[in-house]
């Protein structure tokens, strides 16, 4: 048998395409398998390449000139879900009754009884004080930072990443940065 590409004796087969070879036209391969343009694809892969670019580019400048729903069809309203909102409970400190007190919800206080500012007030102690503020628990809701709570519920003219901290202070966070999590309560001096 003689090689491929000359007259010469060929003295082995190409592993990749069979074909017979002699030392001249190649080693492990033939020289037509070693040959830089057998490395690559073929015209046909380009064109089908080239096509999909194509089409691909059409569909997208279709898109941008007549976006989805944008059609003639029904029109879709899109409304946004509000956030839950959040659950704050006050505690009120209530003196209960003892045991040798009852109430009765039938006796209603005489005009006589009604203490006044005066009255109220102890030795040293100035009836224009105002009395503590209530303290507000809040519940945690799913996505709640204690900067955000701190945003919300700030009182007028205190700075939220001070009122966070006072916060943390009073539920017993070690500091702003620690984590709180959904069901957590809160304090809110």
């Amino acid at each position: 048998m003689d090689c491929y590409a000359c007259s010469n004796e060929a003295s082995r087969q190409c592993r990749r395409c069979s074909r017979l070879y002699c030392e001249v036209h190649g080693g492990d391969l033939c020289a037509e398998c070693l040959s830089p343009t057998s490395a690559l694809p073929s015209f046909n892969l380009y064109r089908g390449s080239l096509l999909a670019l194509l089409v691909g580019t059409a569909i997208a400048i279709w898109l941008l000139v007549r976006p989805p729903g944008a059609g003639d069809g029904p029109d879709v309203i899109i409304t946004e879900l509000g956030t839950p909102s959040p659950i704050v409970t006050e505690v009120v400190d209530t003196a209960t009754p003892g045991p040798n007190e009852t109430e009765s919800p039938d006796e209603t206080p005489d005009d006589d009884d009604t203490p006044t500012p005066d009255a109220t007030a102890t030795e040293g102690e100035d009836p224009t004080d105002t009395p503590e503020p209530q303290i507000r628990e809040y519940v945690v809701q799913s996505g709640d930072t204690l900067i955000g709570i701190a945003e919300q519920f700030a009182p007028a003219g205190v700075d939220s990443f001070e009122y966070a901290a006072d916060i943390a202070d009073a539920s017993g966070l070690s500091s702003v940065e620690e984590p709180i999590n959904p069901g957590q309560v809160l304090t809110l001096p």
